[in-house]
């Protein structure tokens, strides 16, 4: 983070400042206990807690400088700036703060893939770029502020990732960072329990041009059948990737080499590359046409993207591969939707081969009416996929299972299961040496608890 006066970022946020405005801090923090000496620590209400009533403990950790709500009481003498509302004022400060730079700023949103998407971009990029990202999933109206505020001289282009629930919050997202590219990846039916139907998701997705001006340009996933539909009718400059032909950036001759990665052939307007992604999985191709799009828009050449694309891997949690014991174990347990469960089962017969196959999948959440049927089309699925073992968690999952037994002929040996911990003992009993399990489900369901339990304890030694 740039050095800021007190003066200065009272200013930024419209607040009233109590204090010198010649205090400088050079970082932010939202948090006490991660709090550094010399810190503006934004006192956020949440769900669960409510900064200010942590404002003593963080001036005692070293706090310089505090944004607190009007009418808040300072027991202890610090320097504040008082405002409507901390987390529009934090949203504030990084709009302002955003100005400050003058480099490409890309943004990326969708249904499913945004993170690794929002990865593969930066990887790329970094081939030629010092690239400033936004962390994990920091994509709302607290982190990607956060995130933004984190950007400091050496960056030459920043990446940033945007989420959301319901309408209006990419808008607001789109307003702090004001992008000069836009990617979205794809529109599914994650949140539409919240929207009522893929229509209302695409018109939430596509206000991450309301920050936009008409200079910027739109990347869009040309096989996703609402996104194709936007031809000519965006304001700004709209280019199409995808793996389906008469797309600006294509993909063809796609060659999955299972877990070493995927082998690929593009062709853009300019080039025609062959291409490796070493990560497991042919949706990856699409996260990479993504990551190459921007490049080109970035003027990068085709020796810096192969590089970019060779230097990529997944974050923990998404499609990462452990293995013990002769065991191999995918972890993709971060989150899931229907596109993203069929994207891991297409991984796990990949990777596996003729070995034996694990589904070990949980609950799919926000789907709304769309939820039972969402969840039966997976069990059909592996089924239909010859995966030996299917062990389904959570309330919703029995859906799942009906799905996978709809075929009298399936070789799938399924188990429904209320929570992870109940599935433990099961797992351990029947898992062999060269089995291969993918762990798949909404976070809620705690897979990656149960994954860890699994790479950490005695397995089936009678094997």
């Amino acid at each position: 983070m740039k050095a800021l006066s007190a003066g200065t970022i009272a200013k930024m946020v419209q607040g009233r400042l109590d204090g010198s405005p010649e205090i400088i801090v050079n970082r932010i923090s939202i948090d006490t206990r991660t709090l550094e000496q010399g810190s503006l620590f934004v006192a956020i209400k949440g769900e669960r807690f409510d900064g200010h009533d942590y404002i003593e403990q963080a001036v005692s950790n070293g706090a310089a400088l505090v944004i607190v709500r009007e009418g808040t009481i300072l027991t202890k003498t610090v320097p504040a700036i008082f405002v409507t509302d901390t987390k529009e004022a934090l949203g504030e400060l990084a709009h302002e703060y955003r100005k400050l730079f003058k480099i490409p700023i890309v943004a990326v949103t969708g249904s499913v893939g945004k993170t690794s998407t929002k990865e593969m971009i930066a990887s790329i990029l970094s081939a030629k770029y010092r690239v400033h990202k936004s962390k994990g999933n920091h994509n709302n109206e607290i982190g990607l502020p956060l995130s933004v505020l984190e950007m400091d001289d050496e960056h030459e282009v920043a990446v940033f990732e945007m989420g959301m629930r319901g309408f209006d919050e990419i808008s607001v997202l789109s307003k702090i960072v004001n992008p000069d590219i836009a990617v979205i990846t794809n529109i599914g039916i994650s949140h539409i329990e919240r929207l009522g139907s893929r229509q209302n998701i695409l018109k939430a997705k596509l206000e991450i041009l309301d920050g936009m001006g008409e200079n910027g340009i739109i990347f869009l996933n040309g096989d996703d059948e609402l996104l194709s539909g936007l031809k000519g009718l965006l304001p700004q400059k709209t280019l199409f990737y995808g793996i389906d032909e008469n797309q600006d950036i294509w993909a063809y001759d796609l060659s999955s080499k299972g877990e070493e990665g995927v082998y690929f052939q593009v062709k853009t307007g300019e080039k025609d590359m062959k291409l490796f992604i070493p990560a497991p999985g042919i949706h990856n191709v699409h996260n990479a046409l993504a990551g190459i799009s921007v490049a080109e828009a970035l003027n990068m050449n085709e020796n810096e993207i192969r590089k970019g694309l060779e230097n990529f891997s997944g974050e923990k949690m998404r499609l990462s591969i452990e293995e013990k014991d002769g065991i191999k174990f995918i972890n993709d347990s971060y989150n899931a939707a229907p596109a993203s469960m069929t994207a891991a089962l297409d991984v796990l017969c990949e990777i596996a081969g003729e070995k034996r196959k694990w589904a070990v999948i949980g609950d799919m959440l926000e789907l709304g009416d769309w939820a039972e049927e969402a969840h039966r089309k997976i069990g059909r699925l592996v089924s239909k996929s010859g995966i030996e073992y299917m062990v389904a968690i959570g309330s919703l999952a029995k859906w799942y299972v009906e799905g996978a037994n709809e075929n009298p002929d399936t070789r799938t040996i399924t188990k429904l299961f209320a929570s992870a911990s109940e599935a433990k003992p099961y797992i351990k009993t029947l898992v062999q040496k060269g089995d291969v399990l993918l762990f798949k489900g909404s976070r809620l369901i705690k897979l990656d608890g149960l994954l860890q339990e699994l790479l950490s304890e005695e397995l089936n030694q009678n094997a």
